[in-house]
């Protein structure tokens, strides 16, 4: 948990250093999430960030459409200053980094919570799932959108990343993925990596096994760097080096399938 609490702390902090450069014309530019502009990214994040703290955070668990849900945290704020949608984000992140340390300790930190129709997580999660969330707006919805350089980013913040990401995409998409009946290999290269063995679960569901994919027939190799872009369908799969070993088809299949939110 204390890796997990520096890393989304380092990412907190990239994403202040990178709003305190911008300038009023820029924060009401367009950005690349559909919809938004630059301040209507930051607000999100300062909200989401926020609703631990506030009665909003039943209607994240009730919600079953979480997108829609984040459209109405973000149409609340449309008007703040934008002092105040950057002071909500650096104020809620700071104190989410604050209460993460107690969470993060068991018993607590077993605890499943509903993240509405995403499924349950355990509540140790919750930095990564904030940490992911930053580092993919920050670097493929606002940076992009200006035309600025991309932020960077480390093997710590990265392995947070993908913290989060692999047990979504056991749960989200099940619905889709019956089909899905035998193992495929995951590896995904560079700083914060690692290899994982994606086995079938009930009702389209997987199991992610950590460690190793050399026993699965079907493989497939990314860096990791890219993941959070082509996993969420910011870009295609196949417009990075994603390599397959194995059943082409039936791993094509599986990548056109992801879409994690």
């Amino acid at each position: 948990m204390t890796d997990l609490i520096a890393a989304f702390r380092r990412e907190r902090d990239a994403v202040l250093d990178f709003c305190a450069g911008l300038t009023p014309q820029e924060w009401v530019e367009p950005s690349r999430a559909e919809g938004w502009r630059v301040r209507d990214v930051i607000a999100h994040l300062g909200a989401e960030c926020h609703l631990n703290f506030t009665a909003d955070v039943l209607a994240v668990v009730r919600s079953r459409n979480i997108e829609r849900l984040n459209d109405d945290f973000v149409a609340r704020r449309a008007d703040w200053e934008i002092d105040r949608v950057v002071g909500e984000f650096a104020t809620w992140s700071s104190r989410v980094a604050t209460v993460a340390r107690a969470t993060g300790r068991r018993p607590l930190a077993a605890i499943r919570i509903p993240i509405g129709e995403l499924g349950s997580y355990p509540l140790r999660l919750l930095p990564s799932i904030l940490t992911f969330d930053f580092h993919v707006h920050l670097r493929h919805d606002i940076a992009p959108a200006l035309g600025k350089e991309i932020p960077s980013t480390d093997a710590g913040r990265m392995g947070s990343v993908l913290e989060w990401m692999l047990p979504l995409l056991a749960n989200f998409g099940a619905r889709d993925r019956i089909w899905f009946d035998r193992p495929i290999g995951l590896r995904l290269t560079g700083d914060g990596g690692g290899a994982w063995r994606l086995e079938p679960a009930e009702g389209g569901r997987l199991y992610v096994i950590a460690g190793s994919d050399d026993d699965s027939a079907t493989q497939i190799t990314s860096a990791a760097i890219n993941f959070p872009s082509w996993a969420t369908t910011r870009t295609s799969w196949r417009s990075h080096e994603v390599n397959i070993a194995g059943d082409f088809e039936y791993a094509e299949r599986f990548l056109d399938s992801i879409n994690l939110v």
